[in-house]
């Protein structure tokens, strides 16, 4: 198996406040709270495979060391998630009760300010591409103390892990597309890696397509063109380029003398367009390398998407995972934060989704938003398929 460094972050988001004048244990001096909350980082957690189990912890501290021995109560709180994903703009969900267990009671012994509470989580199949959180909150302490800062929010990653196929040129293929589909606003996103066949090499020659839009307005995605040299005058291949509403040469991933694409690497790419800016913005890794316009008040009338059609052109293998179109102009935010996971198979602001990870012997790439939107694989089989991990 191959692997791709990345990471999937868990986050904790509150904030604390409280008075403390002496050590006597009342609702005035004192407060309970869960200490990871106060200081706004993130933490992380990453959970295996389905039914391996991860475990965390935390910590519940008073402001003041406990006179006796003070019993804290914890639980799951929807309310804590809710505001969470209102305050942050996201859709995390509960995860479900039976497969994270943590006492529902903690004790911090006389003389202390702390226990320390043990966090198992489950690996479980949840909803595909639905994000998961485990919002923990003090609801209740004895001895008259006061809670706080009473949550913290323990969201879940779980590493990506799929069959990804590589094309060649008879791999051409038009993606089934019924009708017209008006957008103002977009963004295309995908995964690709490439290299020769003979897998000591990539960026071969110029004008490698990868996707080729039928639409009133040109966009067509590419590596490569004869745009760049090499101080010797030899041409460079080896960069992203999309021409689109006439912008052409110089909305790309950058010059390749500074900025080279490297063959054998998976990159992600996203590329927006905004109808209200005209603004075109071309992210690589997650981070904006370019940016252009091509005017404002556009409508992009799409009736269909090719793959691979350059022809003698593609001479190398493309390989590719996670291609997704989007009714919306994505933030650099949202683009970062989803590219090494997979997204939610019926949002509705998906175009299509093609995770392509069927496997060997696929001959269609089946998207998963129910728009109709499959891409059969041209030459009825992909070039080959091998299992990556984007952890």
């Amino acid at each position: 198996m191959k692997k791709i460094a990345s990471k999937l972050f868990a986050f904790g988001a509150v904030a604390l406040a409280f008075t403390a004048c002496d050590s006597k244990n009342d609702v005035i001096d004192n407060m309970v709270y869960i200490s990871e909350a106060v200081s706004d980082t993130s933490s992380e957690i990453v959970i295996g495979k389905t039914g391996e189990t991860t475990t965390t912890s935390l910590n519940v501290r008073m402001a003041q060391k406990a006179t006796v021995d003070t019993k804290v109560q914890l639980a799951l709180s929807p309310d804590a998630l809710a505001a969470y994903n209102g305050r942050n703009e996201t859709e995390f969900l509960m995860i479900p009760a039976e497969y994270i267990e943590f006492p529902s009671e903690v004790v911090i012994p006389a003389g202390s300010a702390t226990a320390e509470v043990e966090v198992k989580i489950t690996s479980f199949d949840g909803e595909k591409g639905v994000d998961y959180a485990a919002p923990i909150s003090v609801t209740g302490a004895d001895q008259a103390v006061s809670t706080g800062s009473n949550s913290y929010i323990i969201t879940l990653g779980k590493s990506l892990t799929q069959m990804c196929p590589g094309f060649v040129s008879s791999n051409k293929s038009d993606m089934n597309w019924d009708g017209t589909t008006s957008l103002g606003n977009f963004t295309v996103e995908w995964w690709s890696r490439v290299t020769n066949k003979a897998g000591n090499g990539g960026f071969s020659i110029n004008n490698q397509a990868i996707m080729s839009f039928n639409a009133n307005y040109e966009l067509y995605i590419r590596f490569g063109d004869v745009v760049y040299a090499d101080k010797n005058g030899r041409n460079l291949y080896n960069f992203l380029q999309i021409k689109t509403m006439g912008i052409d040469a110089n909305y790309d991933s950058g010059d390749p003398n500074s900025n080279p694409l490297q063959w054998g690497e998976w990159i992600h790419f996203a590329h927006t367009f905004d109808t209200g800016t005209g603004d075109v913005v071309l992210y690589m890794n997650g981070v904006e390398v370019n940016r252009g316009n091509g005017g404002a008040g556009k409508i992009f009338d799409f009736t269909g998407v090719t793959f691979f059609g350059a022809g003698s052109y593609h001479v190398d293998v493309i390989q590719m995972a996670q291609v997704r179109m989007w009714k919306t102009t994505r933030s650099a935010a949202q683009i970062a934060k989803n590219m090494k996971k997979e997204v939610k198979y019926t949002d509705p602001n998906l175009v299509f989704y093609l995770p392509m990870n069927e496997g060997e012997g696929a001959t269609v790439l089946k998207d998963v938003t129910g728009n109709g939107h499959d891409m059969p694989i041209g030459g009825g089989a992909a070039y080959s398929w091998t299992e990556y991990t984007f952890n």
